[in-house]
C-alpha cells in the first residue's frame, strides 16, 4: 500500500496502483472495462465480450485462481460449487461435471491427474456466466 505504481500486469495489488501510460495500458484492465483515465466517469459500462472469456481460459492468473479453488475445495465437487457459485450442483450439473472429471483425468499422464482435472473444471467454472455476473 502507498508504494509506487507499476506496469506489471501480474502484480498482486489493486488496479489503482497501475501506472497509467497511454502507450502501454494493462491488457487485462482493457478487457474488463478499464475507465477512461483522463476524464471523470459517473457510471462505468459493464460489458460481456469474447475477450473476457478468452482471458479466463488462457490467463496464468486465472489458472492460479482455479488451482487455489481446487485446493480449497479439498477435491469435493460440492465444495467447488459452494465456494464459486454459493450453491450445490444440480443433478444434471453433477453428472456432467463427474463425466468431465473422469474423462479429463484419463487424458493426463501425470501422478496428479485428478488434481489437474479438477483445476481444469474450476477454471471452466470461474469463466462461466454464473460466476461472472451477479444474479
Amino acid at each position: 500500500m502507498l508504494g509506487p505504481g507499476s506496469l506489471d500486469e501480474s502484480m498482486r495489488r489493486r488496479s489503482v496502483y497501475f501506472t497509467v501510460k497511454r502507450s502501454r495500458l494493462p491488457n487485462v484492465m482493457l478487457v474488463f472495462d478499464w475507465p477512461e483515465h483522463l476524464v471523470s466517469i459517473g457510471l462505468r459500462p459493464s460489458t460481456t465480450v469474447a475477450p473476457q472469456a478468452l482471458y479466463f481460459m488462457n490467463s496464468p492468473e486465472a489458472r492460479r485462481y482455479a488451482e487455489g479453488l481446487a485446493i480449497r475445495s479439498g477435491g469435493s465437487l460440492d465444495a467447488v460449487y459452494r465456494l464459486a457459485l454459493l450453491r450445490s450442483p444440480a443433478p444434471d450439473e453433477r453428472a456432467a461435471a463427474t463425466a468431465f472429471l473422469t474423462s479429463q483425468t484419463r487424458h493426463y499422464v501425470h501422478p496428479d491427474a485428478a488434481k489437474l482435472a479438477l483445476t481444469d473444471f474450476c477454471q471452466a467454472l470461474l469463466a462461466s456466466n454464473e460466476f461472472l455476473h451477479l444474479p
